[in-house]
């Protein structure tokens, strides 16, 4: 199955980024003792870096691509440095000075990052070098969508395990766990890749360069600004959803779990309901009309949400919160779409350099969120448990309900004639 062996790289990978996301700051500070304003400067500097290098490394693989043929031969090698990096980072040896521990923490953060990007960003790309047409590739993102979920749930569960287990070095052991769903993954996706790759583009050749090339696409730009703000919102709910469910409606660690499992099924089982729905309406309406009746939903039921009643949050939050987070299939797929009708246009491959800046402004949306999320959980968090409740309700409800809702506003702005982005 092409899907499957496509997708199942996303195990390994997104199981990466949500424990390095949950874990890595708490290891460093707690574990190693470096000074937490350090460490989240060390995080930031390398997080900056990953954004600057995401389309040079989506250039690079196009250019292999138009040289060669093939984008896979990033994936074995991308593999091999991220393993190596991994293990560098949370085995970390003994020492002393806070200079040293802040040097080691950054550089083995850019190091990951690097390796991270070498991997990522030709990965995502082959979804284009695979597929024959759009409702083909809308199905390969499905299942790359579906393997990052279940990855997200091993990247909370195993190390939680070891945590739990109380044994000796829980990060180490979770590393190993890491880096066999990451050879595993990548290597099934690698020969899936070798199998049904398709022959490179007989055209001009390729371009030097440039950031701005795909800014200049009318087409893509109203997609990536609603990408931009739509993820800004998705960072925040995130972000925000401990806070809301502990201190808003009082949730125990059990409860809390159970929203945030039911919540990644609801996505991962709406996937080919989505799929199935844009071949009777235009993508592009789907999508809208999706994240629309997210952002209604967001604003008007999450602050009505009755503390301590954790029946009413899986049904909204988890249920239909995550059918409706499953649109977010469409939304690449939209991407790859456009893509592909400029490539055609000019006889190009350029799904790598699209993807790298589609993943740089990822990353610049989710600093902005973060930046922002502190200031407001310094005014939604007070000693009074019933301002708490509102505050919170507020900002995980109408705030980012009204962030998706602009999205949708800016998605309108996509041209109904032209073919790539109905």
């Amino acid at each position: 199955m092409k899907g499957f062996g496509y997708g199942f790289a996303e195990l390994g990978i997104n199981c990466v980024e949500i424990f390095l996301r949950l874990h890595l700051l708490v290891f460093y500070t707690q574990e190693v003792g470096l000074n937490s304003s350090m460490a989240g400067l060390a995080l930031g500097l390398a997080i900056f870096w990953d954004a600057l290098i995401d389309p040079v490394i989506g250039y690079y693989s196009d250019r292999v691509r138009f040289k060669r043929g093939e984008r896979y031969s990033f994936l074995p090698w991308g593999l091999v440095f991220l393993c190596v990096s991994i293990m560098g980072l949370l085995n970390p040896p003994p020492m002393e000075s806070m200079t040293a521990k802040f040097l080691y923490l950054l550089g083995f953060s850019l190091l990951v990052n690097t390796a991270y990007t070498c991997l990522s960003v030709p990965y995502s790309a082959l979804v284009g070098d695979l597929a024959v047409d759009s409702h083909e590739r809308s199905k390969l993102i499905g299942w790359r969508l579906a393997f990052g979920n279940l990855g997200a749930i091993f990247g909370i569960a195993v190390p939680g395990y070891f945590l739990i287990a109380r044994e000796s070095k829980p990060y180490a052991l979770t590393a190993w766990m890491i880096v066999l769903l990451l050879c595993v993954g990548t290597l099934v996706s690698w020969y899936t890749a070798l199998r049904y790759n398709r022959p490179a583009r007989q055209g001009q050749a390729l371009a030097k360069f440039s950031l701005f090339q795909p800014l200049k696409n009318h087409s893509f730009m109203p997609l990536l600004a609603a990408y931009f703000v739509a993820n800004i919102g998705l960072t925040f709910n995130s972000s925000v959803a401990l806070y809301f469910y502990r201190e808003a409606l009082e949730f125990s660690e059990k409860e809390i779990t159970a929203v945030l499992l039911l919540f990644l099924l609801s996505f991962t089982i709406s996937i080919p309901g989505w799929l199935l729905l844009v071949r009777y309406v235009p993508k592009r309406q789907a999508l809208m009309w999706g994240v629309f009746i997210l952002g209604m939903v967001s604003s008007f039921i999450y602050p009505m949400l009755p503390p301590e009643q954790v029946g009413w949050a899986l049904l909204w939050a988890s249920g239909v919160g995550g059918v409706l987070v499953g649109s977010a299939v469409l939304l690449e797929s939209l991407l790859t779409d456009i893509v592909k009708a400029e490539e055609d246009r000019t006889g190009q491959d350029e799904l790598g350099l699209y993807f790298g800046v589609w993943k740089m402004v990822g990353k610049v949306s989710r600093g902005v969120a973060l930046a922002v999320t502190g200031q407001i959980l310094t005014w939604a968090l007070t000693k009074q448990p019933e301002v708490t409740h509102f505050r919170l309700g507020l900002a995980f409800g109408p705030l980012v309900g009204s962030l998706f809702i602009l999205a949708v506003l800016l998605l309108w702005k996509l041209s109904n004639g032209r073919s790539a982005v109905k």
